[in-house]
């Protein structure tokens, strides 16, 4: 097992990130999160935290990798997570030209791993829908992020080749868990049923693979310390097939809240989404020592003990 003294992270701000930071800190490893201007008062003043803020432009990140000289580079910041942002511009800036500028920085450093976070939306929707997805599906996006995402795995890859850094990618599939922004699916349905407000969702008959965000940190912290990581793209995920409708009812018991107040088939699939989303995770635990550690019981009860607590407790870093 590798031994990590320092790593840089970028999309610490985000929902995957700031778990990260927070469980690289408790193993004493110095952070340096690299953030966009403004964006370091999320941030409070911690030991072995250090927030850089910058505009990402090409100029700027080559000294700040100089300077924290990190054994690992946890490339977590994206556009595109959220439904509403699908500029094709920006899409492509905030994914492919990011990364590439990241990659080009950290060329000639003596740099353990280039750890980037992937997406299990560059497989679109899979042609065996009771299949679990394996890395080697070919990648078939149907969303613009999915398109950006894969186009940004397959370019960084090439490119990080070329200029020799080693690089890894992960590819998580559906995390859910404290801190979530609200318009995400858990997050909404349970600030819904917390005011005994209908739910107004699709059938509910999607199934996915659904990962407590914790159990991602630690993912992303076990490909950092493996020695047995190819250069190569791996499933970070349960294996397990949920259905929408089951979560749903889960948060509603967990709250102890009526299910009629989940009103399934009031809204539409979405074009872009596929009905089957399920990983096969066989490749990266047989490289790694990383499991699934949080059932998705487990999970809710998480879930909803935390909605419950100040909005500041939930997310401080």
């Amino acid at each position: 097992m590798t031994t990590l003294r320092s790593a840089l992270v970028t999309g610490a701000t985000g929902f995957v990130g700031a778990a990260l930071v927070r469980r690289l800190l408790t193993q004493d490893i110095e952070v340096t999160c690299l953030v966009r201007a403004g964006r370091g008062t999320h941030f409070s003043p911690t030991p072995g935290l250090r927030v850089v803020e910058t505009s990402f432009h090409s100029a700027e990140l080559g000294p700040v990798l100089r300077e924290c000289r990190p054994d690992v580079v946890f490339h977590l910041a994206s556009y595109g997570v959220h439904q509403r942002d699908r500029d094709p511009e920006l899409l492509l800036d905030g994914n492919v030209r990011l990364l590439v500028r990241l990659l080009q920085a950290a060329a000639g450093r003596d740099l353990r791993r280039f750890i980037h976070a992937g997406s299990c939306s560059e497989y679109g929707a899979p042609p065996m829908a009771a299949a679990p997805i394996m890395e080697t599906a070919p990648l078939r996006p149907i969303s613009l992020y999915g398109a950006a995402k894969a186009a940004a795995f397959l370019y960084g890859s090439s490119l990080a080749t070329a200029i020799r850094v080693p690089f890894v990618t992960l590819r998580p599939f559906n995390v859910y868990g404290a801190g979530e922004a609200p318009q995400r699916l858990t997050s909404y349905i349970g600030e819904r049923l917390r005011h005994g407000e209908p739910v107004d969702l699709t059938p509910g008959e999607q199934l996915r693979d659904f990962l407590y965000v914790d159990d991602v940190a630690e993912a992303f912290l076990a490909a950092a310390h493996s020695d047995r990581l190819d250069d190569t793209a791996y499933n970070v995920c349960s294996g397990q097939p949920v259905s929408v409708r089951a979560l749903g009812e889960a948060i509603a018991d967990a709250l102890d809240r009526p299910r009629h107040l989940l009103e399934w088939g009031r809204r539409p699939y979405r074009p872009d989404e596929p009905m089957a989303l399920v990983g096969d995770n066989r490749r990266f635990t047989a490289a790694t020592a990383w499991r699934p550690r949080v059932t998705l019981a487990d999970g809710v009860r998480r879930l909803t003990a935390a909605d419950r607590r100040p909005s500041g407790a939930r997310h401080a870093v």
